[in-house]
């Protein structure tokens, strides 16, 4: 009897030293991306994600069945028309958490007991953050991309928030593979070359300064960020906001739009608005392009690759004219997310 049991126990504890790591529960300490500390579990097993581009991240490297609950808006609603619903068959029941105006609703989070709620955030002060800890008494990991670098560092955040660290190690490196069809070919590109780049966000003067992921995106596509040229306040702050004129007197050659949907480039270029802009050389030479797609071109999630090639084929349409984007996009998100775009049928 002695014996059997010994051999019982000594087959348990080989039994448990082959648990993969990506299973072994543990509680971690982590560094959000405000520079807060917080304890979490690895894996966490009942995550709410309040912002889309982290949950396209976990989806990439995570066990979809651990995310439990979203935020219940357009954006998110949204996704319903991408590969993700593929990637988690439960996705549109997962909307569950009310928002008005940038509060969310704490009593819907309650509701789903989270373990971790992961949430954009540009201060440890913001009023979520400040709620859900004090009255829910639960970790909150906070987003902010300010840089290209924080998309791959997002990645290793997912990867230890699901307890998959090799499968995120994968997910970067088949980003950066990606990353180089366009690095390849523009960082080839002279100096001369490179036209200067006026981001447009939504609110048309607000723009990217030089510290910032969008900065970056346009360095890697072979443009210069016209910022660069602006007073020092405004190239400091993340979305500066300038006026009309200074940007003509920026004088961009590339007029770059975010996603809008009331403006086109037709728009910034023939519009009645935007007359006291003709004089441009973006809008003289007809050079106003934009992210039409702002989910398949997310820069700040996984999809920053094609985010980057999308704006490098606008800036240097001749040096990229061999790219095959559409089958680009559709192998990029089998490697990814093991799911055909824009087919959504599982890979």
């Amino acid at each position: 009897m002695k014996s059997s049991t010994c051999f019982l126990l000594a087959v348990a504890f080989c039994l448990l030293l082959a648990v993969p790591a990506s299973y072994a529960n543990e509680t971690v300490l982590i560094e959000d991306d405000l520079g807060r500390s917080i304890n979490i579990g690895s894996p966490s097993e009942r995550v709410v994600f309040t912002m889309e581009n982290a949950l396209k991240t976990y989806y990439a490297v995570g066990d979809p069945d651990n995310v439990v609950a979203l935020k219940d808006d357009k954006w998110m609603r949204r996704l319903m028309e991408d590969v993700f619903p593929v990637v988690d068959p439960n996705f549109e029941d997962k909307i569950l958490i009310n928002i008005t105006g940038d509060q969310l609703g704490l009593e819907s989070l309650a509701k789903v007991d989270p373990d971790l709620v992961v949430l954009w955030a540009s201060s440890p002060d913001d009023p979520n953050i400040l709620a859900i800890n004090d009255t829910l008494k639960v970790p909150v990991f906070a987003i902010y991309v300010t840089s290209l670098d924080d998309v791959y560092r997002q990645v290793d955040t997912m990867g230890i928030i699901s307890g998959n660290t090799d499968r995120a190690s994968e997910v970067k490196e088949i980003m950066e593979g990606y990353v180089e069809l366009t690095t390849n070919v523009t960082d080839q590109i002279q100096e001369s070359d490179r036209p200067g780049v006026f981001w447009m966000w939504t609110d048309i003067y607000g723009t990217a300064g030089v510290d910032s992921g969008i900065n970056d995106l346009i360095d890697m596509a072979g443009g210069n960020n016209v910022m660069k040229l602006a007073e020092e306040e405004a190239q400091n702050l993340e979305h500066p906001v300038i006026n009309q004129e200074t940007l003509i007197k920026l004088n961009p050659d590339v007029i770059y739009m975010w996603y809008n949907e009331d403006l086109d480039p037709e728009d910034i270029i023939n519009g009645e608005d935007f007359q006291g802009l003709r004089d441009i050389n973006a809008v003289k030479n007809r050079r106003v392009y934009e992210i039409s797609n702002p989910y398949l071109f997310d820069a700040f999630s996984p999809r920053m690759p094609l985010a980057l090639l999308h704006v490098a084929r606008d800036l240097h349409h001749d040096k990229f004219q061999d790219v095959d984007m559409n089958q680009t996009i559709d192998q990029y998100n089998v490697d990814i997310w093991g799911v055909h775009y824009p087919s959504m049928a599982k890979a």
